[in-house]
């Protein structure tokens, strides 16, 4: 148990250590209050002395000790103020010197640019020792002597580096150099005419050096660099790109005045390519486009001129300029109608035809045309259904081992629909015929008609005249009608005595009548049939007879002839001859010879 006496004795030693604790208290506050008194006298004395570093300085100690405030108030905020700007100058000149000595160029900027904001707004201050306190300050830090020195050395190298013509990265040299203030050049218009200067040196050396050693495309897609970097750093490049035009327009000069057309087509792509650095009104595009509407005029002159190849392929040497996909469809189509073989050649370009037929409006084509492979034994078939529509092909194996010949007939299987005819040895009789239609709709060829006889000739779109079919026919000379089925017997013109007909010579020339196409470029090949005979001598020799479009008199009268010339049968059809008149068919009664 603790007495009262004892809980008094330690109430009053307690008392006792507080007591003394606020004495020492006190005593120091006094002390540091006497200090402070002290160095704000001594502070005082330098201001007075117009010594404001060491003013500042002793104010700056003196307010680091606690106690009671001393001195003239106004007084006191000037020192304060003061200490304000010694603070400000040490905190930049922390930040300066770390960023000049690893050359971080934008940190050195923009602390060279506080610098000087912060100059300012102290120059504008109305206490005129702010301004010399903070000049003093500066240079006792070494801040504007540390950025003179930098900026000063970034443009002697800059400046040895264009001289030498050895810029290892343009892009950061024109960048080092516009971030350099305007003052180290002696003004923002000093700073720009200097730049100018080196810059032009610099790209004009430059230029000469890249024309001496490398290609068009390098040297104008280098300049076009530096100008876009120029523009990027907001220089005028105005000089530089009259340069680049100058070096551009004489070089494609040259190759237009050497005809070169590939080397005109790589070069005006390549500076088209460029276009967004080059002048609004470039002279050499200018002259690009002139040239290129030149060679246009003159691919459409050659087209003109049925020079379609030329026309062709200076289109597709203009590819790389323009799209001619629409220039070259205007030449397809003139050129197919010019030379509808084409459609062959395009469709089988290793082929060989011989020969080959082409024309127009038949079988709902455009144009067309139709080869002949002997070897093969086919006949291939290639057309354009209108302008607008692509063209279709086929072709068709014919089932025979001979040579054949072929041509378009005046059978019609319909409305302008003629029958392509193809004869070929036959193995019952002298010759096998067959006829053929092409059908767009289905890609293929349709087989209208075989037939073996010894000779077949095409009166009109329907009629036939067959000499001794297998089959119906056999031993007549008969009468045949086209139509849907094919051909179909129809009437006997007259027996055939077998023992008087001789032998057929397949490689004499045919009697058939047959049209060739008006528009083919290719001789029509003869059908094989009964051989030409002369008129013999009547009586009746000396006048002329009529000539009729058919065997009788019922048909229309088309001409006459004498007997006293040479008349060259083809047919002879109870008591008419089929003759060659004026250079197509017709038909005379057989003269009556005498008794």
């Amino acid at each position: 148990m603790i007495s009262s006496y004892q809980k008094s004795l330690w109430s009053r030693n307690l008392m006792l250590v507080l007591v003394v604790a606020a004495v020492i208290g006190v005593a120091l506050k006094i002390g540091w209050s006497l200090q402070k008194i002290k160095l704000y006298d001594q502070a005082l004395a330098y201001y007075e002395a117009k010594d404001l570093v060491k003013a500042e300085e002793t104010f700056a100690k003196a307010n680091e000790h606690a106690g009671i405030e001393y001195g003239d108030e106004a007084w006191t905020t000037q020192m304060s103020g003061l200490t304000d700007i010694r603070e400000e100058l040490e905190s930049l000149s922390r930040q300066a010197q770390p960023a000049i000595k690893d050359n971080r160029e934008e940190e050195v900027l923009q602390t060279y640019r506080s610098y000087q904001s912060f100059k300012r707004e102290v120059e504008g201050r109305q206490e005129a020792q702010a301004a010399t306190f903070f000049q003093t300050i500066s240079t006792r830090l070494g801040l504007e002597k540390g950025w003179s020195a930098y900026y000063q050395q970034a443009i002697q190298h800059a400046k040895a580096q264009m001289q030498s013509l050895q810029v290892s990265d343009q892009q950061a040299l024109i960048h080092t150099l516009v971030l350099v203030p305007d003052e180290f050049f002696g003004g923002t218009e000093k700073k720009a005419q200097e730049l100018e200067t080196h810059f032009r040196r610099y790209e004009t050396a430059k230029l000469q050096e890249r024309a001496d050693s490398l290609s068009f495309l390098d040297v104008i897609t280098q300049t076009a660099k530096s100008i876009e970097l120029y523009r990027q750093e907001g220089i005028s490049s105005d000089w530089l790109q009259k340069q680049l035009e100058r070096y551009a327009k004489g070089e494609i000069g040259r190759v237009i005045r050497q005809n070169d057309l590939p080397g005109f087509v790589a070069m005006a792509k390549a500076y088209r390519q460029i276009q967004n650095v080059l002048p609004d009104k470039s002279e050499v595009l200018a002259t690009i486009e002139t040239h290129l509407q030149s060679l246009i005029e003159q691919a459409e002159k050659y087209a003109k001129q049925h020079k379609f190849t030329k026309a062709t392929d200076l289109y597709q040497e203009l590819s790389g300029l323009l799209d001619t996909s629409s220039l070259l469809a205007g030449v397809d189509e003139p050129w197919t109608q010019f030379d509808p073989s084409r459609l062959l050649q395009q469709k089988y370009p290793d082929q060989a035809f011989d020969p080959v037929f082409t024309g127009s409006d038949h079988w709902g084509a455009k144009t067309y045309a139709i080869g002949v492979d002997q070897k093969e034994r086919r006949i291939y078939f290639a057309a354009k259904p209108t302008e607008n529509e692509a063209p279709v092909s086929f072709d068709l194996a014919l089932d025979i081992d001979t040579d054949f010949t072929f041509t378009l007939s005046k059978l019609e299987d319909d409305h302008d629909s003629p029958v392509l005819l193809v004869s070929s040895v036959g193995k019952e009789r002298a010759y096998l015929y067959t006829g053929v239609v092409p059908q767009l709709s289905k890609n293929s060829f349709d087989t209208r008609f075989v037939i073996e006889a010894d000779d077949l000739t095409i009166e009109d779109a329907a009629r036939v005249i067959v000499k001794n079919a297998v089959g119906p026919g056999e031993h007549e000379l008969a009468s045949f009608e086209f139509g849907r089925k094919g051909l179909e017997y129809v009437a006997k013109l007259e027996d055939l005595q077998p023992e008087h007909e001789e032998p057929a010579d397949p490689a004499s020339p045919s009697a058939t009548e047959e049209e060739g196409d008006s528009q083919s470029g290719q001789g029509t090949p003869e059908l094989p049939g009964a051989p030409s005979v002369e008129v013999p001598h009547t009586p009746s020799a000396g006048h002329s007879v009529d000539v009729y479009a058919g065997p009788g008199k019922e048909y229309k009268v088309i001409g006459q002839v004498s007997l006293d010339s040479s008349i060259q049968v083809v047919t002879d059809l109870n008591g008419w001859y089929q003759i060659q008149f004026d250079g197509k068919e017709g038909w005379i009664e057989t003269p009556k010879t005498a008794n």
